[in-house]
């Protein structure tokens, strides 16, 4: 029986708190990430083959809303699967096997800014869907939220999209244009899995269609280095690197080297724009305890 692997900073259950009593045992069998994969991936793509949206609408820079519908047989218009990108998210379990899931998403209008990284805060309108068309969570009006403690298959999605422009209205409102909106089709690996919520069965691929007007980069520890620069294996994603094994992640931990000194304090000593490495080891010297 596998589970999903957690770390210090677990990926939080954002839009609605998880049911789940885990004094009491589940009335369902927990099931294998890579058998439930399969299982996903036949149920989104059924839907997506089977329906479809007002894509001929996003030609401009107006405020659309995203409008699903199914295809009847005599219609000549896209399904979703023919639109669809593909994005490969993996999932560890506590065995330490990786089990690789098909994001499946659609940007209907890019943007015309900047992408957020899957570690900063973004201000975001967005609709939480299941595939029977139930609404589970919707927000109309844009609220922030950090990337970094969302749903996998949510902050993958939503880093595929630009930002937009805006302007301040006379009576200091802010008015966006130009902001980037996708669908998101999203295994339940990569979402809530065995967990419930609220209007959200166990084992739910979910869809959100998504309208992201900005983002913060964002730098958690505050230590001087943005978050999503805190990745040390490479696999551009800060989390579960941990350089001095305390069991607080890089971009939670304010001495990332653990020797004692702050590493906001020990990024640039010398003033001259330049990440320090006294030793000249290779190793700068805020993930070099010997230095």
């Amino acid at each position: 029986m596998k589970k999903k692997l957690f770390f210090l900073f677990p990926v939080l259950l954002f839009f609605i708190q998880c049911n789940k009593d885990d004094n009491t045992s589940p009335s369902y069998t927990i099931r294998d990430y890579s058998e439930q994969v399969l299982v996903d991936q036949d149920l989104l793509e059924t839907y997506l083959k089977t329906h479809t949206y007002n894509y001929e609408n996003f030609n401009n820079e107006s405020d659309i809303k995203i409008k699903l519908d199914t295809i009847t047989d005599d219609s000549s218009r896209l399904s979703l699967f023919e639109q669809a990108s593909i994005k490969t998210v993996d999932v560890t379990d506590t065995d330490g096997q990786i089990t690789s899931h098909n994001l499946y998403y659609i940007i209907a209008r890019e943007g015309s800014n900047r992408r957020p990284s899957v570690a900063d805060s973004v201000y975001v309108s967005y609709n939480g869907m299941l595939t029977d068309g139930s609404s589970f969570d919707n927000r109309k009006f844009p609220i922030w939220i950090d990337l970094a403690n969302s749903l996998q298959g949510f902050r993958e999605g939503v880093s595929e999209l630009r930002t937009g422009k805006y302007s301040e209205n006379s009576n200091g409102t802010i008015e966006y244009n130009s902001f980037g909106v996708g669908l998101f089709f999203i295994p339940s690996g990569i979402g809530y899995f065995e967990n419930t919520s609220s209007g959200i069965p166990e084992y739910s691929p979910l869809i959100f269609s998504v309208k992201l007007m900005t983002h913060t980069d964002t730098d958690h520890d505050n230590d001087g280095i943005l978050s999503i620069f805190e990745d040390i294996d490479g696999d551009n994603k800060p989390f579960g690197d941990d350089t001095d094994g305390d069991n607080l992640w890089n971009m939670y931990d304010v001495d990332d080297d653990g020797d004692g000194v702050l590493t906001v304090n020990e990024l640039d000593k010398n003033n001259d724009s330049i990440i320090d490495d006294s030793n000249n080891d290779g190793i700068p010297d805020y993930l070099d305890p010997d230095n």
